[in-house]
């Protein structure tokens, strides 16, 4: 724990969320995060982990097993993870950004459906909007779901940066539906996906080809994600409505910023403490025997580095070009 001043008029349960948390990541993430982050491997024992001591839930009501918390406490919960290692932020700001919709904007069938075991951990939530050459420009997106003759929708396209897409076990997919179709961000649909966690064909016209290669946030899988004829019941639009999907997503992105606000303190948190630990050893250690350029550092009694000193032991001057 660093020497930051801590949140102020925090209620005990939270003081005791955080020191539970606060021991998880001292005592399970920080000594394996860098092997990890190097090998590109998923955390699964931290993921399990996380699952026992109710962070999957943490937001999600009581009602539904979670622990009914506020966005202040995911955020500090946040803060901490990713004291430890960044990437499983990432893990469970999906799963969030999921809970989320459903419990602002799904059915009640959906929410005594999927909540409970998004509480749980059973599953593992992850949401998708970006398609290839459109990044996060929801209005153009061209993946489509179109009304079958068995009061369902097919859906075809693909979808792009998909986080956590393999590891994941429902997916909120965000496309077109030609309902409202004459009107401005009105006919796109969320529809709520279900499926095994994996790579390759993970339900019958739904495939996840496999990572996508980054140069960093390792550890947290990225996908595309591939509709060729998928079938999907009209009970799984999130709220039972086509034409409100833009709506929901933007909804749920707002909130998903908060995780990505929390994870710039904590890497921030990260530094100070690792800043700290290193200063008073520094100080330790004279300057001139650590080389810069091949040749010592310049040192003065008063702790500073020096720009030189004189042939008469005055200070020096920084050189200045003949002009």
């Amino acid at each position: 724990m660093s020497t930051l001043c801590a949140t102020a008029d925090l209620t005990d349960v939270q003081r005791d969320i955080l020191s539970t948390v606060r021991h998880f990541v001292d005592s399970q993430i920080l000594p394996v995060a860098t092997e990890l982050e190097h090998a590109d491997e998923y955390p699964a024992d931290i993921v399990a982990t996380m699952k026992e001591i109710g962070i999957f839930g943490l937001t999600i009501d009581e009602q539904y097993g979670g622990l009914g918390e506020s966005l202040l406490t995911y955020a500090l919960v946040v803060e901490e993870i990713s004291r430890g290692w960044m990437s499983v932020s990432g893990i469970i700001n999906t799963h969030f950004i999921v809970a989320y919709l459903l419990q602002q904007h799904g059915t009640q069938e959906q929410k005594d459906k999927y909540l409970p075991r998004l509480a749980a951990g059973e599953l593992t939530g992850a949401f998708s909007m970006s398609e290839p050459g459109l990044g996060s420009d929801v209005a153009a997106i061209t993946t489509s779901a179109i009304p079958d003759d068995g009061g369902g929708y097919t859906i075809n396209g693909q979808k792009m940066w998909l986080t956590n897409g393999g590891t994941s076990s429902l997916v909120a997919v965000l496309v077109r539906t030609p309902e409202g179709k004459d009107r401005p961000h009105q006919n796109l649909t969320t529809f709520l996906i279900e499926k095994t966690p994996g790579f390759g064909e993970v339900a019958p016209g739904l495939t996840i080809p496999g990572k996508i290669e980054k140069m960093g946030y390792k550890g947290v899988d990225t996908t595309e994600l591939l509709f060729d004829g998928y079938s999907i019941d009209a009970a799984e639009i999130l709220g039972g409505e086509p034409g409100r999907g833009f709506y929901q997503m933007m909804d749920g992105v707002e909130v998903g910023r908060v995780n990505v606000a929390a994870r710039a303190v904590g890497v921030a948190h990260r530094a100070f403490e690792l800043g700290t630990s290193y200063g008073p050893a520094a100080r330790d250690v004279r300057q001139t025997d650590r080389p810069a350029s091949g040749r010592p550092v310049p040192h003065r009694r008063d702790g500073h580095q020096g720009r030189g000193r004189t042939s008469d032991g005055g200070p020096g001057r920084p050189h200045q070009r003949h002009r």
